[in-house]
């Protein structure tokens, strides 16, 4: 039997951006519009050692309608 993966979406904000960010469950990061269907609007984004992410708590990822 294969392991059970986590689906957990991970937010956080970008302050330098002013946007969402979203690590999805295979760890890549995906910048999220303020707009209907956010995450079928995501743009691939890729952190640098300047990135500051601030991670949101879970309970925000309704506003976007992420993935639980």
């Amino acid at each position: 039997m294969a392991p059970e993966r986590n689906q957990r979406v991970d937010l956080y904000v970008s302050r330098a951006h002013q946007q969402w960010v979203v690590r999805d469950p295979n760890g890549r990061y995906w910048l999220i519009p303020c707009c209907k269907d956010a995450w079928e609007s995501r743009a691939p984004f890729s952190p640098t050692a300047e990135s500051e992410l601030e991670q949101v708590p879970g309970h925000y990822k309704y506003l976007l309608e992420l993935p639980a």
